[in-house]
């Protein structure tokens, strides 16, 4: 059972969690990324304690030391050790800002003014805790500008190894920073900057690079390209560096320099301005091609202004070679919806807006052709503009002016009602009474509809809707483009795009795309790629409080997986997310955690393990191993458990994909067996129904599908397919207002029930019959007899009035079992249903059959009938059943689903026509 547990903390922010009844509240609060103060996991220092205001818990055990009897008395307790038994009130002893990993904040002095053009400085700073400070090639800082309240964001172009810290800053007139550096900056000024910032940076990997550099957006690609020569490293790699001017130009010796010190690099540079001197006049996307793409083995970094960004998007994926990571930073304030599509992701302390003229403008890749000269432009006299693909769609003609006054026709005629600017767009034609549509799909669209000036120009082709729609900006909204050069701090709320990249409230963009990311390895590839970003950014950097919440959330994984078996799949998927998010809060970087989060890692184990049985043995444990490395400050140790964690992350949930999709498809298939009929299927959400439900849908059946578990709707959603519906009715089938209810609502849609499959029940508990209270009892017979009862009970007055109709009731070879007498009553009473049932329906053309199911192989229910044996008893007894299961079947094994949904719908199809009253044991040879 969960609890809210409120944690009011020392500057009166308080903050809400949800917390087990068997888990710890400190372990639910790092879940939720509070970090409380915790220096153990288990009462042994006193360090988190707290005081409960109200509510009701299990203290726990802990030492008297952490915690004496007297302040016990009084309400203080210890989150480490407490376990909520009701709704929950704390008093913890920190503000809320410590127990939140923010940007920090670091002090140093100019050292260096630089000015490298007439466009551009270069600003060198050193900063007093140097070692304090680690950062990734491409991120960024937000720079406090001296003398004003105002910050502004530049990205390095030093390398994370590198005493001093370099910066490329483009200088605007009346820019905030561009004035104080034109105007007031001295060597020697102190500066004040947090960060870093960002998820633009160099991915730990061998694939060849491209990376893509506009105006001062260099800055980041120095910073990557610097360290890739301290590393001494072989990756091919390709620089395009593009320009507006030629006074925007900088830093070529240094390119020129890396460019000898880095073996597998080669470069070239262009600039805009056709006035240019430089050798290639141009765009960024006229120097490369497809072979810099390595057949999609290179990696893209590009940096630039939004327009530049754009293109280049565009011209990538015209070239047909899909790169197997593209990774951009583009700095401008996007206007952004109030309610954008996805996840909205929280503000970033302290992060502000981007200069614009961090990078210089670019026009798109292909330029438009005009004319050279306003002469030539009269010259056209009014003809430019008249013509595609050659045709003349606009000849010049007289037009009436529009103005208020203006003389015009006071009547229009039909003829002139059917022209626009003086060309007719189409034909009077004879008009009468005006007819409703039953259906849009009848339309017939009017010939020539799709041509202009007789030449086809929209041939008809299936759209779907790009984005969700975009809601209105409110009233008096501002408008995101700001005249001044240096934007101010904005206060638009970070959003996910529909596109998957992030807009946050600084202007940040960041932006990340890979193959099929959602559906293949991928996602954990990109997953590691991060982890081991984030990694240097903390290793040897984390408190002993910090260390000892990542040991808790490690430790929270365990219990969900035993040897290679998952416990509980869907506990494990979120408490695997919870550990690897707080990895990306050490790092203080919002916009690394939130480029994480964008991957769905997350959503996509849980899709992929909802049904899974099987997990790499090793996978917990390499939980508990990475922080061990954290904690000994073993960088190449936790490297290699990252790098490894993420290989047995792929290979648990390719083998779950693939599980998956072996387990929707039905081993045998009839095709068309069931076309043009309707049939309902009760707990459909799971097991027998569900295979069944699947095969009559395989075999083209229009199908209701019944259960009380919401689950039911996935599989409708699924199953539903051009030519194929499959309705979701959630009801409770133990009483007769839910079996009623789905009845009527299968007649509802479709005005007729063809077959009833009723396969809901299954044992709860397993004992001798001495042991089963009578509230348990009750409780089997309710669930395997009652229902069965019911929905014949509904249906059959339906069938006997259209005069035709079949129901298949499925019992159980368990009316003769150990250890499950009230189920076996349950069932021999569905044998008593269809064989009486059978004899009343027989005159009405109404067939009524069952199939008797004995021990069938099934996935782990997501919704499971009743409580797993908890005791060594409770073993035995189910023992009992499994064992008698097993050798009274002549095969000696259990089945499958799919030979329990053969027989199911045998029995359901024209093929058994002649069969009714009958009971099909499908066992194995056990008979019953």
């Amino acid at each position: 059972m969960d609890h809210r547990v409120a944690l009011a903390f020392e500057d009166g922010v308080t903050r809400f969690i949800t917390c087990r009844e068997d888990q710890t509240v400190a372990d639910a609060s790092y879940r939720a990324r509070i970090n409380i103060p915790l220096d153990c996991r288990d009462g042994a220092c006193g360090t988190c304690k707290s005081l409960c205001e109200s509510g009701e818990f299990d203290g726990g055990a802990y030492l008297e030391d952490a915690l004496s009897a007297d302040e016990a008395a009084t309400g203080y307790v210890l989150p480490c050790s407490m376990k909520p038994r009701s709704d929950l009130v704390l008093q913890i002893p920190t503000t809320s800002a410590v127990a939140k990993t923010s940007a920090a904040t670091h002090r140093g002095r100019i050292t260096v003014l630089d000015r490298l053009s007439p466009t551009t400085v270069g600003l060198t700073v050193e900063i007093d805790d140097r070692d304090a400070l680690a950062f990734l090639p491409g991120q960024y800082v937000n720079i406090a500008v001296p003398g004003t309240e105002e910050s502004r964001s530049y990205s390095f172009s030093s390398a994370p190894q590198d005493e001093a810290l370099t910066f490329l800053v483009k200088l605007t007139p009346g820019g905030v920073m561009s004035t104080y550096l034109a105007e007031r900056a001295e060597v020697g000024d102190e500066i004040t900057f947090t960060g870093p910032h960002g998820s633009f940076f160099l991915r730990d990997s061998d694939a060849p690079l491209l990376l893509l550099a506009g105006g001062t957006g260099l800055a980041p690609v120095l910073s990557i390209l610097r360290t890739l020569a301290g590393n001494r490293s072989d990756r091919g790699m390709h620089l395009v560096y593009g320009v507006t001017t030629d006074d925007d130009l900088v830093e070529m010796d240094t390119l020129e320099q890396l460019a000898g010190a880095i073996d597998g690099l080669t470069w070239d540079y262009c600039v805009a301005d056709p006035a240019t001197t430089a050798p290639n006049q141009g765009y960024v996307t006229g120097l490369y091609g497809p072979e810099h793409l390595h057949d999609g083995d290179a990696a893209v970094y590009l940096c630039g202004p939004p327009a530049m960004v754009e293109a280049v998007r565009g011209h990538v994926a015209a070239l047909g070679v899909a790169p197997s990571g593209f990774y951009y930073e583009k700095f401008a304030l996007a206007a952004v919806p109030t309610e954008a599509a996805g996840e909205v992701a929280g503000p970033e302390p302290g992060a502000v807006v981007p200069e614009p003229e961090e990078v210089a403008p670019e026009p798109p890749p292909v330029p438009v052709v005009v004319p050279d000269t306003v002469a030539e432009l009269l010259a056209l006299d009014g003809r430019e503009g008249r013509t595609s693909a050659g045709q003349a769609l606009f000849p010049p003609v007289e037009l009436f002016p529009l103005g208020a006054d203006a003389a015009r026709p006071r009547v229009e005629s039909p003829e002139q009602m059917w022209r626009v600017a003086g060309q007719r767009i189409g034909e009077p034609f004879p008009t009468g009474d005006v007819l409703p549509v039953d259906d849009a799909d009848d339309l017939v669209p009017a010939v020539g509809a799709r041509a202009v000036a007789g030449q086809e120009m929209l041939p008809e082709v299936a759209l779907e809707q790009l984005t969700p729609p975009t809601p209105e900006a409110p009233a008096g909204q501002a408008d995101a483009d700001q005249a001044d050069g240096d934007q101010a701090d904005a206060e638009i709320e970070p959003a996910l795009t529909a596109e998957g990249y992030t807009i946050t409230g600084d202007g940040y963009e960041i932006g990340e795309e890979h193959p099929s990311v959602h559906e293949s390895d991928a996602i954990f590839d990109a997953r590691r790629a991060l982890e081991l970003g984030a990694l240097e950014l903390t290793i040897g950097r984390l408190t002993h409080q910090q260390l000892v919440g990542y040991r808790v959330l490690a430790e929270a994984t365990v219990p969900y997986v035993e040897g290679d078996r998952f416990v509980d799949a869907a506990a494990y998927t979120e408490t695997n997310a919870a550990f690897h998010d707080y990895l990306f809060t050490l790092t203080g970087n919002e916009h690394l955690l939130r480029a994480y989060q964008a991957l769905g890692v997350k959503g996509h184990m849980e899709e992929s393990l909802r049904s899974a049985t099987w997990v790499h043995p090793r996978c917990a444990q390499d939980h508990l191993d990475i922080v061990e490395a954290f904690r000994n400050g073993h960088r190449e140790r936790a490297r290699i458990l990252v790098t490894e964690h993420a290989e047995r992350s792929k290979e648990t949930t390719r083998r779950a994909m693939h599980d998956l999709a072996a387990g929707r498809r039905p081993r045998f298939v009839t095709p068309g067996r069931f076309a043009g009929q309707v049939v309902l299927v009760t707990g459909a959400g799971q097991g027998i129904g569900q295979r069944t439900a699947r095969r009559i849908s395989a075999e083209g059946g229009t199908l209701v599908l019944a259960d009380r578990a919401e689950l039911v709707r996935d599989l409708a959603g699924e199953l539903t397919r051009p030519g194929a519906e499959a309705v979701p009715v959630v009801a409770d089938l133990e009483t007769w207002e839910g079996a009623s209810a789905v009845v009527d609502a299968a007649l509802a849609r479709f005005g007729r029930i063809d077959v009833a499959v009723h396969t809901v029940g299954g044992t709860i508990w397993a004992k001798p019959f001495e042991h089963y209270p009578a509230d348990q009892v009750q409780a089997e017979i309710s669930r395997s007899l009652w229902p069965t009862l019911w929905c014949c009970r509904a249906v059959v007055p339906h069938m006997v009035e259209r005069g035709r109709g079949t129901i298949v009731n499925v019992s159980s070879v368990a009316t003769r079992g150990l250890n499950r007498i009230p189920y076996a009553a349950a069932k021999g009473g569905v044998n008593a249903i269809t064989t009486a049932l059978a004899l009343e329906m027989a005159p009405h053309g109404v067939r009524v059959v069952a199939t008797a199911p004995g021990g069938t192989e099934a996935p782990p229910r997501r919704t499971p009938r009743g409580p797993a044996p908890a005791t060594e008893q409770e073993e035995a007894w189910y023992r009992t059943i499994v064992d008698q299961t097993v050798e009274s079947s002549l095969l000696k094994r259990y089945g499958t689903l799919d030979e329990q949904a053969a027989a199911i719908t045998f029995l359901a199809s024209e093929e058994a026509s002649y069969i009714t009253g009958t009971v099909l044991p499908v066992a194995g040879g056990d008979l019953g």
